[in-house]
C-alpha cells in the first residue's frame, strides 16, 4: 500500500515540470502577441505607448477613432485603448495600469455614452487577463470582477488556461515568433462590413423601446475621473460617437443620457463634441450596425473629428 501511494504521488508530480515550462511559453508568447486584444494590453503594461492622446471608451472608440489619422491630421501621437463593450470602471482601471507604466498623456479623448455608465458583468473580459494573472495588480483586478477565481487559477501551472486552447496555442505560436498578425493598428480596427439586421431584430425585440439604466456609483466614478485629470493637468475631450438616427427613438432616455455627459463636462470646463445629431448619422452606408460605424464611416467621422479638435488642441 505504502509503494503504491508512493508511485501516486509520483505519477501526479512528474508532469509538473513539464506544466511549469508550458506555461513559462505559453504566457511568454501571449506577452508578445498581437492576437485580439492582446496587442493593447502588452503595449500598456511593457511601457510602449506614451501617447500624446489616449483614446478611452468601449468599442464605440476603439473601432471608430483611428489613431492613423489623427496623428497625421494635428500632428500628434495618439493611441486607442478603447476596451469592446467595457463599462467605466473597467477603463479607468486599465488607464491606472497605463499610468504606471506610460508617461501621463497630454490629453484623453473619452467616448461617453450608456455602456459607460453601466455595470460591467462578472465575467467580462476575463481572457484578457489570464495572461497577467501572474501581476500582483492584475490579479487583484481579476478577482474583483470574477470573485470565483481561486488559488488553482494563479498557482497551478496552466488550469488559468482551461478551455482556452486558441490561447495555448497562439502562446506557442508566438514565442517561437509565429503569432497572429497584428490586426489593429494602435488600438483602432476599421471593420469592414455593410449594414446587418441586429437593429432590426432589436427593434422586434423592443416595440416600445428600452430604458438605459445608468448606475450611480459608475457615474460617481466617471466624475471623480474627470476630477483627477483635471488635478493632474490632463485635458479630457468627452465626445458621443455618431448613431444611426432611428436608434434614439428606441433609447428613451437618451436626452438625459446626454445632457448627463454635457453636465459632466461642463462641471470641470472641459470640451464635449457631441455627434449625436451628426448629418452621417441618416446614412446607412457609413454603419454596419445603429451603434458603430464601418471602415467609411469611421474615416470620414475622424476626417471631421480632427477638424474639430484643431480648434482646441494648441
Amino acid at each position: 500500500m505504502k509503494t503504491f501511494i508512493i508511485r501516486l504521488i509520483l505519477f501526479c508530480l512528474l508532469p509538473l515540470p513539464v506544466l511549469f515550462i508550458l506555461q513559462y511559453i505559453v504566457d511568454t508568447g501571449m506577452h508578445k502577441s498581437r492576437y485580439l486584444n492582446y496587442a493593447e494590453w502588452n503595449d500598456v503594461l511593457q511601457g510602449k505607448i506614451n501617447a500624446d492622446l489616449l483614446v478611452m471608451g468601449t468599442s464605440r472608440a476603439w473601432k471608430d477613432v483611428s489613431p492613423r489619422i489623427l496623428d497625421s491630421s494635428l500632428g500628434i501621437n495618439s493611441y486607442n485603448i478603447g476596451m469592446d463593450g467595457a463599462a467605466f470602471e473597467l477603463q479607468y482601471e486599465r488607464l491606472q495600469l497605463y499610468l504606471q507604466h506610460n508617461r501621463k498623456p497630454k490629453y484623453i479623448l473619452q467616448e461617453a455614452g450608456l455602456p459607460t455608465f453601466s455595470v460591467s458583468e462578472e465575467s467580462q473580459y476575463f481572457e484578457q487577463y489570464i495572461p497577467y494573472l501572474g501581476d500582483p495588480v492584475i490579479w487583484k483586478m481579476a478577482r474583483k470582477h470574477v470573485p470565483s477565481l481561486g488559488p488553482a487559477e494563479r498557482y497551478f501551472p496552466l488550469y488559468k488556461y482551461n478551455n482556452q486552447l486558441p490561447l495555448i496555442k497562439e502562446g506557442i505560436r508566438s514565442y517561437f515568433g509565429h503569432g497572429a498578425a497584428a490586426t489593429k493598428y494602435k488600438g483602432y480596427e476599421g471593420v469592414e462590413s455593410v449594414w446587418d439586421s441586429s437593429f432590426f431584430v432589436f427593434k422586434q425585440l423592443h416595440p416600445e423601446g428600452v430604458t438605459g439604466v445608468v448606475d450611480t456609483p459608475t457615474l460617481v466614478l466617471f466624475k471623480s475621473y474627470l476630477r483627477y485629470c483635471q488635478a493632474n493637468d490632463i485635458k479630457v475631450i468627452l465626445f458621443y460617437s455618431p448613431t444611426y438616427y432611428e436608434y434614439y427613438g428606441c433609447l428613451r432616455n437618451f436626452k438625459t443620457i446626454d445632457k448627463m455627459i454635457a453636465d459632466c463636462a461642463a462641471e470641470n470646463g472641459m470640451l464635449y463634441l457631441d455627434y449625436s445629431s451628426d448629418t452621417m448619422n441618416h446614412n446607412k452606408a457609413y454603419f454596419y450596425n445603429s451603434q458603430h460605424l464601418n471602415r467609411q464611416g469611421a474615416e470620414l467621422f475622424n476626417r471631421k473629428m480632427a477638424g474639430d479638435l484643431k480648434k482646441y488642441l494648441p
